[in-house]
Order: structure tokens, then sequence, then C-alpha cells
């Protein structure tokens, strides 16, 4: 993985995310990370060449073709990838504070239906 120059990067780099500080959670385990606000998630997952990759889930609604519930999963239009860089995690949160805050298309590409559990 990729080192950060330094810890100050995390700080101004993730500072637009504390719009949502009143319901915004923050789970890991392992190589992935999930940020949570308002039945929404941001899953970012560590890719073997070092940089991350991002699908943003919504929240579950019920689905009219199966009649089930489902959560509609999205990735950035462009590159679904963010660097470990200062560009690339100011781009990763940019896109999570526009998905938090309620843009999909044309920002986001649907990519899936999830089965909600």
């Amino acid at each position: 993985m990729a080192a950060f120059e330094s810890l100050g990067l995390f700080t101004d780099a993730f500072a637009p995310l504390t719009t949502f500080a009143e319901g915004l959670t923050l789970r890991r385990e392992g190589d992935l990370v999930q940020w949570s606000y308002a039945g929404q998630s941001a899953i970012i997952a560590l890719r073997e060449d070092g940089a991350v990759g991002a699908t943003y889930i919504g929240e579950p609604t019920p689905e009219v073709v199966s009649g089930s519930v489902a959560a509609p999963a999205y990735r950035a239009r462009g590159s679904a990838t963010y660097p470990m860089t200062r560009e690339g995690c100011v781009r990763m949160v940019d896109d999570m504070v526009a998905f938090f805050g309620g843009v999909r298309e044309p920002r986001f590409a649907f990519v899936a239906a999830l089965p909600a559990a």
C-alpha cells in the first residue's frame, strides 16, 4: 500500500465529510472501509495496485419487478478507482459528499441492485 506523505492529508482532505458529522459512521474490516450515512454507504476497498476502489450503495427500496427490497449500487463515472495520492483522496471525498448529498446519475453509474439483508 502506498504511504501518504503526512497525517495532515487526512485532516484537510476528509474535512468536507464533517457536513454529515451527526450521522456519519465508519467501519473498517481488513482492506475494506465502509462510510455510512442515512442508509447509504460508500464501500472503499484496497486494490492490489495500491489504489482504492469505491462502490456506492443507496438506501434499500422496493424493487418493482421482483417485489423484493434491493439497494442500488453505483460507481463513479470515469474512474471508479482513486490513487493513494492527495488528489485521489480529495476526489474520493468529493464523490462521497455528492453521493451522501443525493447526487446520482449522471455523476454515478448504476451497476447493480443488491438484495437487502
